[in-house]
């Protein structure tokens, strides 16, 4: 059984859905700026992205749902999330080194780092 892979999996999707997808598709601009972001005079770029990336967030947390009801058979879904967090953790230090990211981005290195071992190590098994 594969019970903590599919709790993992439940509570990370829900948790992209709530922080991140939803609040990008509606409003990216009010999300940023809830964050620390300074928002710039012209925003149709930032609000063509922070939809588009709250798209791909909500996506990638219906694979969740699916995982979550299924790990084994979804396992593709704990390699995905290893690698956004392996990219994220370079994006967000990036923005650390260069300092031109909230401090809230700086502490998200953390997050991606425990959320990519949590996933590494939940990774499901093939049910007897």
């Amino acid at each position: 059984m594969n019970k903590g892979s599919s709790i993992f999996m439940l509570i990370g999707a829900s948790g992209l859905v709530i922080l991140l997808g939803l609040p990008l598709l509606v409003s990216p601009i009010a999300w940023g700026r809830m964050l620390g972001w300074t928002i710039p005079e012209q925003t149709d770029l930032a609000n063509y992205f922070g939809r588009s990336l709250g798209g791909v967030a909500l996506s990638i947390a219906i694979m969740g749902y699916l995982a979550a009801h299924d790990p084994w058979q979804y396992r593709f879904v704990f390699d995905l999330v290893i690698l956004i967090g392996i990219f994220l953790i370079g994006v967000h230090t990036y923005g650390y080194i260069k300092k031109n990211q909230p401090v809230i981005e700086n502490v998200e290195i953390i997050l991606y780092a425990l959320v990519s071992l949590l996933a590494w190590y939940l990774y499901p098994h093939q049910p007897a």
